[in-house]
């Protein structure tokens, strides 16, 4: 069974679990994440004046931060945490994953990591460090 997106409002995953992230892009070329419709957050624009894009899901970590307590307990921790630039523009903050420990400046994208449901296999939305070759 292919998974599906834990947050379908943040991004679509494929039959792999990769993720594809949606933003909103104005009449100005300005781009906003996650796509909504109630307009643009620099313009004002909306209905036929904005559209649906895709993102590349990758961009630069400007902050990180590792969360050892969480007020939810059956949240495990300790994980970290970071502030990534989108290379279109928008600031997300996102949990990262892998065996590479994350630092401001260094490049990363957007991958899934799966959780059985009891509906199914869902996908939930990271962000991993590129490898050298990939950067």
């Amino acid at each position: 069974m292919s998974p599906t997106a834990a947050e379908p409002s943040l991004y679509e995953v494929d039959d792999d679990g990769a993720p594809t992230l949606f933003g909103l892009r104005d009449s100005s070329g300005a781009v906003s994440y996650p796509f909504q419709e109630h307009g643009s957050e620099s313009t004002g624009d909306h209905g036929d004046s904005v559209e649906r894009v895709a993102l590349a899901g990758t961009g630069t970590v400007t902050s990180v931060v590792q969360v050892n307590v969480h007020p939810d307990p059956s949240v495990e921790t300790p994980y970290r945490l970071a502030s990534i630039v989108l290379d279109e523009g928008p600031l997300v903050r996102s949990v990262v994953t892998g065996e590479a420990e994350v630092a401001i400046g260094d490049r990363v994208r957007a991958v899934t990591v799966g959780r059985e449901e009891a509906a199914g296999p869902v996908a939930e939305l990271r962000f991993a460090r590129m490898h050298e070759e990939n950067a």
